[in-house]
């Protein structure tokens, strides 16, 4: 499509050859606008031109062109752009006139015009940016998420959207381009129609976004200094400014679903206890036992723990190893009762139910949209309330003047969660299939907090140390309670067309409450019998900004320039107080003044100051030659005394080459080369640079020593990258991205003479490196059909590069200098010769059915334990002991077993949307996959502890194959980390699908015209429908 590179060779001919007789002709001039004929916006550099006489010109940053010295006579004049359909028009000059036009043009489905307003000094079109900022327009969200944080998932390339938990209500956490930080949050800045927030996003509807802006890096975020080194998420939501003049519309969309735990867990059917001819358990004195109950120890009868706890004689049975030790027992026996799927019967289908009704309009120079949102989702997991939230929008545009606007966003949420206080899989881990969790006790009936039909019983599993996870759901109320306030406005002051001043002011307003009540005739294993207690936990946050901006945006010939300077003002202020007590005096009255026993209070309070001033410009020369610089000067309260500003700057640069007249390919639309270098920061916590103590029992105890010269940690990013679009048709990019993130916040031990454990400081460097790339095209774009595709990658790659500290554990991980983030550690099996100490001979051991090494001494198979009768035996070589089949630890050259077990980082990420049209059906599906991660299966472990994971069952096994209860013991490792549950984390899921069915026109106006409805469409839609992984 380059017309240039072929016209203006040709046109200097024409004018050299031409010069006398174009000079005697009359002429006029051709000037208009070029705008998008869906939202009426202006479009720059677009290409206008007349090809019968070889005459054209550029579009300006207002949309507008201008051709001089047209000859009379009609004409046909084109307009191009790329991301647009060509448009054609016939017009007619006049000499000595000005003949005034206007071109419509419809955006194919690769929208490369659209505006980009995050992190740089003005909108700007996306293929003009000299760095990456993704953006996801309404249009790509076919399958609207429960909450704005779920609409990113998938689609953008180096975002990683990740819900921690399956309770209804809870949040996402977002990263970008992976770790940047060892301690901190990875969460990136959120900024909603300009309201900077640090509070979840799962109370902002989705249905109420336009658009998302996801920056990724330091190399693009450093117009946010100190608070974007993970990156910025900018959310805009609608506001009628697409209507038409005198337009208004309502909007009303329901929706209901069924949610439902995907695959399965499992779980033991067998036993490997003693039994009688008739498969009866038998008891250590030979007498049959029913191993579902509790006896009394002094007279051999049932009896019940749940009546009374502390009665140490009522306790479980005590039968019988079927090999009399565990080194010779198999757990091979079928139950002689009834058996559950726990997990199957645990969760259920739960119902989501969501309405949503916005009223929007424009008159004349008002454009408004308000919005109510309700969502209902109960979850998977009985006697759970799950999730309830209302909201109301109101956004509000006025122009006063030509020359003054402003705009008024608000929005107001409130939302209640059913806390599950926990994970059940961690109780259903410990339960034998055997265990009827749903049946009540009648024992129990009115007695305590239990009602007519009695509690559940406590401990259904007599062999098992935990509880019935439905005792405490039934008994237990923890609710949460959510209300927030957004609100921001926005003045624009604009008295010529190259200066404009804008002041913004925004409110972050949000308020928690937990209330948590422990009915009095709890049972558990610490307590006994509890008396009741009560706790209540608020917290309030403020958080306000405030801006002022001065814009100058102005071209001189064929360089335009844009240019802004901002004061930034923030005040964060937060309160939180708890109390807690127990011993109700009154047992179903939960109020503080019916405690009888002791009352614990805390509070605190915190207020953040900071503020900031950039100075940045872009200029954009022909189109064709971009750049862009910052400078950004930070202050805040966070930062150590000393070091109370710091500095961050941005340089980026970008080359159009398909733009230049010498451009030899046509079919190649767009060829951009880009380079962009930044800096971002990460802030301390609050308390972190000053001398912290502990108070108890009236004791001050010296716990973190301040440090006055504690800096944000800093990110350094470069960004290389390609973009190109071919045939007008595809478009794709290639970026690679380096970091260094330098000043580490760790919190570093101190010797005992200090007088103070540790001190946050400055101590490390992270350094990370990644590849994203992405393609999409429209393969079809017919009035009938059309199909287009998108498919996203992305991969990273960081390193601990300096630790100014000792190598220490978190949790399953390892943090030492050289290592990745992510890395787990622990006990590792042995699986082949080369693992066993130097000097060991490999003759007496062999690999088992499970591919670890055992020893099975001299001239014996792995297999033949059973049939030579050697489980339980052992043997010695080169001087160690070996336990007859048992997994062997494996140790490096220095005696260590602390060994790598794996990495959480994914080799790559991959997903794929597309997008079917035909007639009035729309078909769209998004797959989205993450390769090579691997992943710590803790509920797997749990389960290995009591012999309740189905691979402890030998049932069905040949003799060669079975493995003793010491065998999984020993894997089970006492819950600390074993290389037994170490899982490849590869997945790919069906994200997202839909099934729109739009009725046309003419049918909604018979069926609905009467009642003003003139759009109807029907959605099935789906979210997680499917995931294939090995991943148990």
């Amino acid at each position: 499509m380059r017309f240039w590179g072929k016209v203006l060779p040709l046109a200097a001919a024409a004018a050299f050859l031409a010069v006398g007789p174009v000079a005697a002709q009359q002429t006029g001039t051709v000037t208009g606008t070029v705008v998008d004929a869906t939202s009426s916006r202006t479009l720059e550099s677009a290409q206008v031109f007349i090809p019968a006489i070889l005459q054209g010109a550029l579009t300006n940053t207002q949309g507008r062109f201008i051709m001089l010295n047209v000859p009379v006579g009609t004409h046909e004049i084109q307009v191009q752009l790329i991301g647009y359909g060509e448009g054609t028009q016939q017009i007619t000059v006049t000499a000595g006139q000005t003949t005034t036009i206007e071109f419509r043009l419809e955006s194919t489905a690769l929208r490369l015009q659209e505006l980009v307003v995050t992190g740089v000094a003005g909108a700007t079109p996306k293929v003009k940016l000299p760095f990456t900022v993704e953006s996801v327009d309404f249009t790509d969200m076919p399958v609207p998420a429960p909450s704005a944080d779920g609409l990113i998932a998938g689609k953008v390339p180096g975002a990683k959207v990740v819900k921690g938990s399956g309770q209804p209500g809870s949040d996402s956490g977002i990263m970008l381009r992976g770790p940047t930080t060892i301690t901190g949050t990875q969460s990136p800045l959120i900024i909603v129609d300009g309201v900077i927030t640090d509070n979840t996003l799962a109370d902002i509807s989705s249905l109420d976004v336009q658009s998302i802006e996801v920056v990724k890096g330091a190399a693009a975020a450093s117009l946010y200094g100190s608070r974007a080194q993970n990156g910025v998420v900018q959310i805009r939501t609608r506001r009628g400014a697409g209507l038409s003049i005198d337009q208004s519309r309502i909007t009303v969309r329901n929706e209901y679903g069924r949610s439902s735990l995907e695959g399965s867990t499992p779980f033991s059917t067998e036993h490997p206890y003693a039994t009688d001819a008739q498969g009866n358990i038998l008891n250590s004195d030979g007498s049959v036992v029913d191993i579902r109950f509790f006896y009394d120890a002094n007279t051999g009868e049932v009896c019940n723990p749940t009546l009374d706890p502390t009665n140490s004689a009522c306790a479980p049975p005590n039968p019988v190893l079927a090999g009399g030790v565990p080194g010779k027992t198999f757990q091979d026996s079928p139950y002689p009762y009834p058996t559950y799927d726990q997990v199957e019967r645990f969760f259920d289908p739960g119902a989501f139910y969501s309405g949503y009704v916005a009223a929007e309009g424009r008159t004349g120079s008002t454009n408004y949209r308000a919005s109510f949102t309700h969502q209902n989702e109960t979850g998977v997991v009985d006697l759970n309330d799950g999730f309830k939230l209302n909201g109301f929008r109101l956004n509000l545009d006025h122009q006063i003047r030509d020359d003054l606007n402003v705009s008024l966003s608000s929005y107001y949420s409130r939302s209640r969660q059913d806390d599950l206080g926990g994970s059940p899989f961690y109780n259903l881990a410990f339960m034998a299939s055997f265990a009827d969790l749903q049946v009540r006790d009648p024992a129990t009936a009115n007695v305590g907090p239990c009602g007519d039909e009695g509690c559940f019983i406590w401990r259904p599993d007599p062999l098992s140390q935990e509880e019935n996870p439905l005792y405490r759901l039934d008994l237990i109320d923890l609710q949460d309670t959510r209300q927030r306030f957004l609100a921001s406005a926005t003045v624009n002051f604009a008295p010529t067309a190259w200066f404009e001043l804008e002041g913004q002011f925004s409110l972050d307003q949000s308020d928690f409450f937990e209330n948590n009540v422990f009915p009095a005739g709890l049972v558990s294993d610490q307590s006994g019998v509890g008396r009741g207690g009560l706790t209540k936990t608020s917290s309030h946050a403020n958080d306000m900004n405030a801006s002022i901006t001065a814009s100058f945006n102005k071209a001189f010939g064929d360089l335009t320039t844009r240019t802004k300077f901002r004061y930034l003002l923030e005040d964060q202020h937060s309160e939180n107080f708890s109390v807690s007590g127990d011993d109700f005096s009154a047992k179903a009255v939960p109020d503080f003044s019916n405690i009888a026993g002791t009352i614990t209070a805390g509070s605190s309070i915190s207020d953040v100051l900071a503020e900031g001033f950039f100075f940045i410009t872009a200029l954009d020369y022909q189109g064709k030659y971009i750049s862009d610089f910052l400078v950004r000067r930070d202050g805040s309260s966070l930062f150590g005394e000393e070091e109370r500003w710091q500095t961050y700057y941005r340089g980026s640069a970008a080359w159009r080459l398909a733009q230049e007249g010498w451009w030899p390919f046509d079919n190649i639309n767009e060829f951009k080369l880009r380079y962009s270098i930044g800096t971002a920061g990460g802030r301390p916590g609050f308390t972190w640079q000053y001398e912290t103590f502990s108070v108890s029992q009236g004791v001050i105890t010296p716990v973190s020593l301040g440090n006055k010269f504690l800096k944000p940690e800093l990110s350094t990013e470069q960004e290389l990258g390609l973009e190109m679009v071919f045939f007008n048709k595809i478009n794709t990019g290639l970026t690679y991205a380096w970091s260094r993130v330098e000043d580490q916040l760790l919190r570093v031990p101190l010797p005992g003479f200090v007088g103070f454990s540790s001190q946050w400081q400055n101590a490390g460097t992270l350094e990370s490196s990644t590849v994203e790339a992405f393609i999409e095209t429209a393969l079809v774009d017919g009035p009938e059909f059309g199909w287009t595709s998108r498919m996203n990658f992305d991969r990273t790659r960081q390193e601990i590069t300096q630790l100014d500290i000792a190598p220490y554990r978190t949790g399953f991980f390892y943090i030492r200098e050289g290592e990745e983030l992510g890395t787990f550690y622990g006990d590792r099996w042995m699986t082949s010769c080369s693992d066993l100490p130097t000097g060991v001979d490999c003759g007496e051991f062999d690999v088992n059915s499970d591919g670890y090494l055992v020893y099975v001494g001299a001239g014996n198979t792995a297999g033949d334990g059973i049939a030579k009768d050697l489980w339980g035996t052992s043997g010695d070589v080169g001087g160690n002991s070996y336990s007859w089949g048992r997994p062997i630890k494996t140790e490096d050259e220095d005696g260590n077993r602390f060994l790598f077990m794996g990495n959480t980082t994914p080799d790559f990420n991959l997903s794929w949307s597309n997008n079917f049209r035909w007639k009035n059906f729309n078909l769209y599906a998004l797959l989205d996959g993450e390769f090579g991660a691997e992943v710590y299966n803790q509920t797997r472990a749990y389960a290995y502890r009591d012999n309740r994971s189905g691979d402890t069952d030998q049932g069905g096994k040949p003799d060669s194959q079975k493995k003793s209860l010491d065998y999984y013991q020993d894997l089970y490792n006492v819950n600390a980390n074993s290389s037994h549950f170490v899982e490849d984390g590869t997945f790919v899921k069906i994200r997202e699908a839909s099934l729109r069915y739009t009725f046309d026109q003419n049918t909604v106006e018979n069926l609905f015209g009467a009642i003003g409805i003139d759009g109807l469409s029907l959605n099935l839609i789906g979210r997680n429908l499917l995931t294939i992984t090995d991943y148990m």
